[in-house]
C-alpha cells in the first residue's frame, strides 16, 4: 500500500525508525497529555515511557522559562501554527538540558488540532558552551576595566613624583651652574630628558586608557571639518617638514568626534615623522563608499597614504600593538603608543584598521567603519 505522501509501508517505517536514531520525539493530545515517546525522549530525560505517557511535560519542567514563555508556545500551536524554540528541561536526576524545539499541531476536519507532535535536538552542549562563553567575556570585560582604571590611576599618581622630579633637576641646572663641572652636568641633562620621555609616556598611556574610559556618545561627524582641523594644529611641523596634505571630498560618518579626530591626528603626524631624508612628505586622504564590506555592510573606508619611510609588512601586526617600536628611540621620537590608540579608537567603532607598506616605499592605512553599527547611529 501507497501512502499519500508517496511511501510504501516499509518506507514509512523505515523513516519513523531514522528520526527516533535522530531526534527526541513525542506526541500529545489536544490536552497536553503524552501519548507516544521514543527512546531518545527517555534516555534524555531520564523518565520510562510509562512514566511519562499520560503525563504532561511539566514533568520535566525546569522553571527556567517564565509562564509567558509557554503561554506563547500553546497560543501558537492551539491556532494551528507551528512553534520552534529553545527549551530547558530538567531531567529526572536533577540535571538539566537544552532542546531545540519544534511542535507541529496535526488538526481535525474542522480545522482544529487534535495532536500535537514535538521533535526535538539536544543542544546542552552548545548552550553550555555559549554560557561559558559570557562568562569569559564577563570576566574579561572585568578585567579590561580594571586594567584601564590601574593605567589611568597609576599615570596620575606618578605625575606629581614626576613633576617634582623635573621641577628640582631644572632648579639644579639653574642654581647649580657654574659649580657643575660638565660630566655632572651632562648627568643631570640625562636625569630632565628621561623625565620628559616618562611624561610623554605617562601622557600617552592616559590617552590609550581613556579610548574607553572617557568616551562621547556616536553623532554625525563631518570628516572633511575633522581632516582640516588635524592639518590646522599640524600646521607648525607641516611647514617645518616641508610637507603638504591633500584631502579629497570625504563623507560623512557616525561616531565620538574627539576619537575620530585623534585617529587621523596620528597617522597623519606619524606621516609626517616617518619621511625619509631627501624627500618632502606628501600625505593624502580620501574615501570611498563601500556597498557591501568585510563589516557585513555599508562602510566608510578612508585610505590616508604617504610618500615616507614604510616598513616591511611582515611587522603589519606589531605596529598596532602598544609599547611596539619598528625604529629605535634616537632615530624617531616617540613612545609606540600612537597606533595602537588608532586601532583601540577603531574597534570601538565597530571597524578595522590595517596598512600597506615596503621599505622606502610610503604606507596606506586603511580605516574601514560601518555606516550603521551597534554603537549607535547610522548615515
Amino acid at each position: 500500500m501507497v501512502t499519500n505522501e508517496g511511501l510504501t509501508g516499509s518506507s514509512f517505517a523505515n523513516l519513523k525508525s531514522a528520526i527516533d536514531e535522530a531526534a527526541i520525539v513525542a506526541i500529545t493530545d489536544k490536552g497536553g497529555i503524552i501519548t507516544y515517546v521514543n527512546k531518545k525522549f527517555c534516555d534524555i530525560s531520564k523518565y520510562s515511557s510509562s512514566e511519562l505517557i499520560g503525563n504532561t511535560h511539566r514533568i520535566i519542567n525546569s522553571h527556567y522559562h517564565p509562564k509567558e514563555f509557554f503561554d506563547d508556545m500553546w497560543q501558537t500551536i492551539s491556532q494551528g501554527k507551528v512553534w520552534e524554540g529553545e527549551i530547558r528541561n530538567r531531567a529526572k536526576d536533577g540535571t538539566y538540558y537544552w532542546v531545540n524545539t519544534t511542535i507541529v499541531p496535526f488538526l481535525d476536519a474542522d480545522g482544529n488540532p487534535e495532536q500535537y507532535v514535538a521533535v526535538r535536538y539536544d543542544i546542552t552542549e552548545r548552550k553550555l558552551g555559549e554560557e561559558k562563553l559570557k562568562i569569559y567575556a564577563k570576566k574579561l570585560e572585568v578585567s579590561n576595566k580594571e586594567l584601564q582604571d590601574f593605567a589611568s590611576v597609576a599615570a596620575h599618581d606618578l605625575q606629581e613624583p614626576l613633576r617634582k622630579i623635573q621641577a628640582f633637576s631644572e632648579r639644579l641646572t639653574t642654581k647649580a651652574r657654574t659649580l657643575l663641572d660638565s660630566e655632572t652636568f651632562d648627568y643631570v641633562d640625562r636625569i630632565q630628558n628621561s623625565a620628559k620621555r616618562m611624561q610623554t609616556l605617562i601622557n600617552d598611556l592616559l590617552t590609550y586608557s581613556r579610548v574607553t574610559t572617557k568616551i562621547q556618545p556616536f553623532a554625525k561627524i563631518n570628516l572633511n571639518h575633522v581632516i582640516s582641523q588635524v592639518v590646522s594644529d599640524l600646521e607648525i611641523r607641516i611647514e617645518q617638514s616641508k610637507g603638504k596634505v591633500n584631502v579629497a571630498e570625504l563623507p560623512d560618518i557616525y561616531g565620538d568626534a574627539t576619537q575620530i579626530y585623534q585617529l587621523f591626528q596620528n597617522i597623519i603626524s606619524n606621516a609626517l615623522k616617518f619621511r625619509k631624508p631627501d624627500t618632502d612628505p606628501v600625505v593624502q586622504v580620501a574615501a570611498q563608499i563601500i556597498d557591501k564590506s568585510e563589516l557585513g555592510g555599508k562602510a566608510c573606508q578612508i585610505k590616508v597614504s604617504d610618500n615616507g619611510i614604510g616598513f616591511d609588512e611582515k611587522y603589519l601586526d606589531r605596529i598596532f600593538t602598544i609599547f611596539q617600536r619598528l625604529h629605535g628611540r634616537h632615530e624617531y621620537e616617540g613612545t609606540g603608543i600612537g597606533l595602537a590608540v588608532c586601532r583601540k579608537i577603531v574597534d570601538r567603532h565597530g571597524g578595522t584598521i590595517t596598512a600597506t607598506s615596503a621599505p622606502g616605499e610610503g604606507s596606506q592605512f586603511i580605516i574601514t567603519i560601518p555606516l550603521k553599527n551597534s554603537h549607535g547611529g547610522q548615515t
